[in-house]
């Protein structure tokens, strides 16, 4: 008896779609076969599963994905005044490796590790149209986003600009700024930083790069500056804004491709509270020597209800300037995204998006159209107890 291997994934699969093996066995025409699939994530057995050969062509079909999915994590989020900020691994962040083994179990007699597979899956997303086109390669020595390469930042806010970024060498950025009359002031040419599988999320606020490059590189004499991957032809243009009487809230989400971006929500915003209480009912009077009272001395009135429990929850309605079509499509991901912080006094919140519907507004249609979310504060406050 043997097992041969027809098919594994090959490229760069998502975690978040199937991700099919195929394997066959000379002895996939006895009625009692099963095909034995272990799946092994970091050396640790995550599952056994046994499934009979396909009835028209005797071969096995396995798909991991449901049961690797649950050792993604998105903990590896690092706020900091610095370009470079982390570059996720393949444990568990930006991709992972995982191993399966086939067997077989013939007559109630299982034998395992007849042969074996390891694959590295990605952590993304497919898109809504034109699933299985195309994998995470289709991002390889670019910027690692669906949006466009131009953003806008205030120079003192304090606010991150995350952008993902992947390169077969290792990642440095070429900062070129310039002035109110479209002319180049200076360059500089970061340092380089080495990533697993040169992937890197990258900050390229004014507050990352004089963070990196050194206080005042970025000041209020540029009107703009490029960002550059050294020895690769992409460019990220920043332009540097005023917010008038406005505080701005970005979030800080995690993009189709398993990596953070930041949508910036520079309008008004509007904070809101939801209570929900408990509490119980009592006599709202007492019974004295010779009188019923219903306040005492100094005229405080007894309680009809006592309230023992309140809690509160915060949202907060955002509002961003007009985005272009391009910008309604990428922001599609920020409704979609497991991962959100909202940045809020230079501090990161976890939030909840709130809206349960999108619409990929065009200006064909909708001309200019701002676009409000709702979000959640994933800190809940509970009052005083009684």
């Amino acid at each position: 008896m043997s097992i041969t291997v027809v098919t594994v994934p090959t490229g760069k699969p998502s975690i978040q779609d199937d991700i099919w093996h195929i394997v066959s066995s000379d002895n996939s025409g006895q009625t009692d076969m099963k095909y034995v699939f272990d799946v092994y994530v970091n050396g640790e057995q995550k599952a056994r599963v046994k499934s009979f050969p396909d009835p028209n062509t005797g071969k096995g079909y396995f798909n991991p994905a449901p049961i690797i999915q649950g050792s993604i994590t998105y903990n590896w989020f690092t706020p900091d005044e610095l370009i470079y900020l982390n570059s996720p691994d393949a444990s568990g962040q930006m991709s992972l490796n995982y191993t399966i083994e086939y067997g077989e179990d013939v007559s109630a007699v299982t034998t395992t590790n007849m042969a074996s597979s390891t694959v590295r899956a990605y952590n993304w997303r497919p898109p809504l149209f034109k699933r299985r086109v195309s994998d995470l390669s289709a991002k390889d020595n670019k910027f690692v986003t669906n949006r466009p390469l131009v953003a806008n930042c205030s120079l003192d806010s304090g606010e991150m600009l995350l952008v993902g970024v992947h390169s077969d060498t290792d990642v440095a950025c070429i900062i070129n700024k310039y002035g109110y009359d479209n002319s180049l002031i200076a360059g500089d040419n970061s340092s380089s930083t080495t990533s697993f599988d040169k992937y890197c999320q990258i900050n390229i606020s004014p507050m990352g790069i004089n963070g990196q490059l050194g206080s005042g590189f970025i000041d209020s004499s540029v009107k703009y500056y490029t960002v550059e991957i050294d020895g690769l032809d992409i460019t990220f243009k920043v332009n540097l804004i005023c917010d008038r009487e406005f505080t701005p809230v970005p979030l800080h989400f995690v993009n189709q491709y398993g990596m953070f971006d930041t949508a910036r929500f520079g309008l008004v915003s509007r904070l809101t509270m939801d209570i929900e209480r408990k509490g119980f009912k009592q006599r709202e009077y007492s019974f004295g020597a010779t009188s019923v009272d219903y306040y005492d001395a100094n005229g405080v009135y007894r309680e009809s209800k006592i309230n023992y429990a309140q809690k509160a929850e915060h949202s907060y309605k955002l509002t961003m300037d007009a985005p272009t079509d391009a910008e309604y499509e990428w922001l599609a991901e920020l409704f979609m995204s497991p991962q959100i912080y909202a940045q809020i006094d230079g501090y990161y919140y976890p939030v909840t998006i709130k809206n349960t519907n999108y619409e990929y507004s065009k200006y064909l249609f909708n001309r200019l159209k701002a676009l409000e979310v709702d979000i959640e504060l994933n800190q809940t406050r509970y009052a005083h107890a009684r």
